[in-house]
């Protein structure tokens, strides 16, 4: 609806008329003189304002007037608070955009309308946002539901604490072909005892290498935590991180124990690991890993060239010593751990495996080898070779 002339002054009176802005002849002429100046079609500047209402004469030049806009802006906050009180069943509101000196003329009737407009959108944000936070609830107890009712992760819920293990590598100190100091890795000597063996072997080393006191993890560590981390979220269990060479004989007696790492970086864990049976031998350019007792037996070897690499991957699930639970992650290269623990976190993956080789035992023991191919460290495929 437009208002009509005689409309917009009468309100125009009774705003000037108020407590708002009778004590105010700035504010009454200004509103006054851009309320006439709309009704005749036109759209007053600072400098215009500043010459008709107040006679003011600018340099030449000048077109801008700080003043005016301070006391536009008054006029804003008057008529707020005007139609926040006296005015606020008034059948017309009088409004000034900002940076413009143009009155604009609203019906009551079109500005509710124009804010249930203004509504609509934060209406719509809030049912989505309401949405999506009962889609993420749903989610998320879909996936505990998941996991604590899972063969193989409910195990750890068992009132016992749990150590995530990474296996870091052996290093150690020496001079640099730069002339400087750093640390040095050979992929034949992966603890301090097969250091000292080296020394031993090679007295004449002692003189330009020592033990370090760091360690390095691979890309691995990183990608299989966070999946580690992630289900055990999900199960509301906390788990604590250490190094394999961090590792206590005491830490095996009464915590579960979920160890990622390289065949050559199992220290503590070695001695667990050559106590069982495995029909099949892994071994690695430098040693032989995992033995079979059967000479005919079959052997399976990791390999690398032109970037594409070849990993044999074992998974191991066993109870420990004091009804713990043990996991291992084992490989000799970093994608058949990223590769393994992916397949055990990924809920689809993990239903496939329990459903076919855990849903008839009564503990979810078992031996699980897997061939994982990919090209620099990145896991492209895999396949489960066996399941013992």
């Amino acid at each position: 609806m437009i208002p009509k002339k005689d409309q917009i002054e009468k309100y125009l009176q009774k705003i000037t008329a108020s407590r708002y802005f009778e004590k105010s002849k700035i504010s009454c002429d200004l509103l006054t003189y851009l309320v006439e100046s709309t009704l005749k079609g036109q759209n007053p500047k600072e400098y215009t304002i500043g010459i008709e209402l107040f006679g003011k004469k600018y340099e030449s030049g000048s077109k801008q007037d700080s003043n005016i806009r301070v006391y536009i802006h008054n006029i804003r906050k008057r008529l707020s608070e005007y139609y926040d009180h006296e005015g606020r069943k008034d059948e017309i509101h009088f409004e000034i955009e900002k940076g413009k000196y143009r009155v604009n003329f609203i019906s009551s009737k079109d500005k509710k309308h124009r804010g249930g407009n203004y509504l609509v959108p934060f209406v719509i944000s809030s049912v989505l946002l309401i949405a999506l936070v009962i889609f993420m609830l749903a989610n998320n107890r879909a996936a505990e539901k998941t996991w604590s009712k899972s063969a193989l992760w409910a195990g750890f819920n068992n009132g016992k604490k749990t150590l995530l293990v990474l296996g870091d590598y052996f290093v150690f100190n020496g001079s640099l072909p730069t002339g400087s100091s750093g640390i040095f890795r050979d992929f034949k000597i992966n603890s301090e005892k097969e250091f000292k063996i080296l020394l031993s072997e090679k007295p004449e080393l002692a003189q330009t290498l020592s033990k370090s006191h760091l360690t390095y993890l691979s890309k691995m560590a990183v990608f299989c935590q966070n999946d580690i981390q992630r289900v055990f979220g999900y199960l509301g269990e906390n788990i604590e991180v250490k190094l394999s060479s961090d590792m206590q004989p005491d830490d095996l007696k009464f915590n579960n124990v979920i160890f990622i790492g390289n065949y050559k970086n199992m220290g503590i864990f070695e001695s667990l690991i050559s106590e069982m049976e495995f029909p099949y031998n892994i071994k690695s350019p430098y040693k032989d890993i995992i033995l079979s007792q059967d000479p005919c037996s079959a052997e399976y070897q990791a390999s690398s060239h032109d970037e594409a690499e070849v990993d044999y991957s074992l998974v191991l699930s066993f109870s420990g010593f004091n009804k713990n639970r043990f996991l291992f992650f084992l490989s000799s290269q970093d994608i058949g751990n990223i590769s393994t623990v992916g397949i055990f976190t990924g809920k689809k993956s993990l239903k496939e495996f329990e459903e076919k080789y855990l849903r008839k035992k009564e503990t979810p023991d078992f031996k699980a080898l897997y061939k994982v191919q990919g090209i620099n460290k990145t896991d492209l495929s895999y396949e489960l070779l066996r399941v013992d």
